[in-house]
């Protein structure tokens, strides 16, 4: 086999590639059982016919044919192997044409982008406060109480967060409905549980009221149903009062002090974890546009296409049609079709910009990384699957390299507040190096 490797664009390259018929003599035996599996010829079981047979019915020209198919697939990688060229989409063959003793084969590379130099990374981004706010430790603090809370009887009119005392009953066409009956039931007005429009009737209503509507019943599928409420009685939330002595004996603190001290620092992460999103969200966005990258325009279709796939497989698994999605939403096939360029070009870029910063920076796997791949690989070992096993650890090894090269290009910025404080997040990218590092 002989090839030529020729540049055809900044983003293109062209592979000429000649294999003799002898070449192909070592996938022969192999194409000749392939074909074997499929073919039905009288007195044989398919893959149990024998060789000259196979070669009878079929003709050699046949079979070189599906021994080249299985032949060029290896070639082609590793001819991009030791030429270091690195396809950002699966190799395109273009041309194959057989001649006297030979195939020419023209194969089209798409390569990644390259930038010859990178944005600043050391970028100044504003970002929301992760100090929480009294309000916050308020509302976790009543969470806390309404846990124990305890409930009265009132003598007023029913308003939201009151638990109602009702007897339910429900009819359809002159029958009751046994699936919707409930005495004595302990209603808590505000949480929406039963039917879409209860709450609203409920609400304003005395000790002793009766009301009657017409609702459907999502619970048991029934739509425009009579239903009937009396309300027996009125019981509203009587919260515990906060000191010290119900903190230590009704939680883990031993004051109120104690427990405030544990809200702040468990909302600041809470709060941090998000605003660290916010954060790697503001900067790639500004290293991307300060890139000004040029795409190749079948990298960015394969990537849309890639991006499409998946969003059609996780509307399937939840029973949603595209055509309801885009009515629920209100896109258009033409939004879709520009957010999934969006998507794509902002995916590639990145991707672009994180594999400079692993060349500049010389990121490396170590031990424990290059292990988790062994390990990993190691549960797809296939025979006759080398030349998808070796694509899928590249794929492995450079997502590893590029998770690297986000957390510096994230070390390298700097998050400040409205006010221009520094905004400390390190310690929520040294949790996620942890359980990276465990897993």
């Amino acid at each position: 086999m002989k090839y030529k490797v020729k540049k055809v664009g900044d983003f293109e390259s062209n592979i000429e590639i000649d294999i003799d018929f002898e070449d192909l003599e070592s996938k022969k035996d192999e194409a000749i059982s392939k074909i074997s599996k499929s073919l039905k010829v009288k007195g044989f079981r398919p893959g149990k016919i024998p060789k000259n047979i196979v070669i009878r019915e079929v003709g050699e020209d046949y079979i070189l044919e599906e021994s080249i198919d299985l032949y060029l697939p290896e070639q082609i990688f590793e001819i991009l192997q030791k030429e270091e060229l690195s396809p950002a989409v699966r190799p395109v063959v273009k041309d194959l044409k057989k001649e006297k003793k030979s195939y020419k084969v023209d194969v089209l590379i798409t390569l990644w982008p390259k930038i010859s130099k990178l944005p600043k990374l050391n970028q100044t981004v504003e970002v929301e406060s992760i100090t929480p706010t009294e309000e916050e430790i308020a509302d976790q603090i009543d969470r806390i109480k309404l846990q124990f809370a305890d409930v009265t009887k009132v003598e007023r009119p029913s308003k939201t967060s009151d638990y109602l005392l009702v007897n339910i009953s429900a009819i359809e066409n002159g029958k009751e409905l046994e699936e919707f009956s409930y005495q004595d039931y302990l209603y808590e007005l505000g949480s929406n549980s039963l039917t879409p429009s209860m709450d609203s009737k409920l609400e304003g209503v005395s000790t002793g009221a009766i009301i009657k509507f017409n609702d459907d019943i999502p619970s048991v599928g029934k739509s425009n149903v009579e239903i009937t409420v009396l309300v027996k009685e009125i019981k509203e939330k009587v919260m515990p009062e906060l000191t010290d002595e119900w903190v230590s004996s009704m939680t883990e603190f031993d004051n109120i002090a104690e427990m405030n001290d544990e809200l702040f620092k468990n909302i600041e992460m809470v709060k941090k974890r998000q605003i660290a999103n916010q954060y790697q969200g503001l900067l790639t966005s500004k290293l991307i546009e300060e890139s000004k990258l040029e795409l190749p325009e079948q990298l960015v279709i394969a990537e849309m296409d890639s991006i499409l796939q998946n969003f059609m497989a996780e509307l399937n698994q939840n029973n949603i049609k595209i055509e309801d999605y885009l009515q629920i939403t209100g896109l258009t096939e033409e939004t879709l079709q520009e957010d999934l360029k969006n998507q794509a070009t902002r995916n590639l870029s990145m991707v672009v910009i994180l594999d400079k910063v692993v060349e500049d920076q010389e990121i490396k796997l170590d031990d424990k990384e290059i292990k988790y791949i062994d390990d990993h690989m190691s549960t797809h070992d296939e025979e006759g699957k080398e030349v998808e096993d070796a694509s899928h650890r590249l794929n492995l090894e450079a997502e590893s390299l590029r998770n690297k090269a986000m957390l510096h290009i994230l070390q390298q910025g700097v998050s400040v507040d409205k006010d221009g404080e520094k905004v400390y997040l390190q310690d929520v990218y040294n949790q996620e190096e942890e359980v990276r590092e465990e897993e």
